[in-house]
């Protein structure tokens, strides 16, 4: 019975009926609370409708059910640090993503490319508050001005989830309201630090790390990259070392040796021009 609920469920997903499917993978949960692909199931479609709490709590169990160091437990570590990244805790979404991008690599798991993009977008989320933190810091006005556009979102956002605990907006218009605020409130945050930058000059300015300089094996700036076969440039001590380890390209999966390798020089030009401009760069 918990498994024909499980596969009604995954025609509801394939359908886009994402409330529907949850429903579903929740009666398959109550039938049978030790299979962990329902808990994973049941995250995902959590995660498609931006429920980060349940999404969370969903994979957590996920991984305790198949064991945090088997190879199934690569996809629930996948759905947990998306689901830290939409509660805003990307320091914890990066160390998950992370440990399952190495035991991905190291078994040839295809989830692998995923969660270098979740590794990334943490380490950009962790750069941006310390950004935040530096620039806030410097001068006390703009401290000022930040706190109280913060303090308006925050505003506008309760009252927003004050409309939908009254039913007067249902989910879906309540996502697209709540992405409007938080886009508004990006606008103005960006002209605000513009302004200052323009007045103030020099350290004002916001500091981001171009994301095609990154290396998406040690998501750190290269310094002499390489072009894999599949058009993808890694740093070339990372792409040897991992190719030594297992002879494949970590993002296609197709066999491959040190010999197809080729220097990316526009690449590493790039790479020497931006840390030459931005010495920061280095500890990023």
């Amino acid at each position: 019975m918990a498994y024909e609920l499980k596969a009604r469920g995954n025609e509801r997903f394939k359908e886009g009926d994402y409330s529907g499917a949850e429903d579903l993978y929740s009666q398959a949960i109550q039938k049978n609370s030790r299979d962990p692909s329902f808990f994973n199931n049941r995250a995902l479609v959590r995660i498609k409708q931006e429920h980060w709490e349940g999404a969370e709590h969903d994979a957590r169990i996920a991984v305790d059910l198949y064991g945090p160091k088997a190879t199934a437990a690569i996809k629930s570590n996948y759905f947990l640090s998306q689901a830290l990244l939409g509660l805003q805790r990307p320091a914890e979404a990066y160390d998950v993503a992370l440990a399952a991008y190495k035991a991905s690599l190291e078994t040839k798991n295809p989830n692998a490319e995923p969660l270098s993009k979740i590794i990334l977008r943490a380490k950009q989320s962790i750069w941006a508050a310390k950004e935040t933190a530096r620039l806030r810091n410097q001068n006390e006005t703009l401290k000022r001005l930040e706190e109280l556009l913060q303090g308006d979102l925050e505003k506008d956002l309760s009252e927003l989830r004050a409309r939908l605990a009254a039913g007067e907006i249902g989910h879906i218009g309540y996502k697209e309201d709540e992405k409007e605020l938080l886009d508004e409130a990006q606008k103005r945050l960006n002209v605000t630090r513009d302004v200052f930058a323009s007045a103030l000059g020099g350290d004002m300015k916001e500091r981001v790390v171009p994301d095609y300089l990154i290396d998406s094996i040690s998501f750190e700036i290269m310094h002499d990259p390489v072009t894999t076969p599949s058009g993808h440039s890694f740093e070339r001590t990372n792409i040897i070392k991992h190719i030594n380890h297992s002879p494949v390209d970590p993002i296609t999966r197709v066999p491959m040796t040190t010999d197809d390798l080729r220097p990316n020089y526009a690449l590493k030009a790039a790479c020497e021009e931006f840390l030459t401009n931005n010495g920061w760069a280095v500890d990023w």
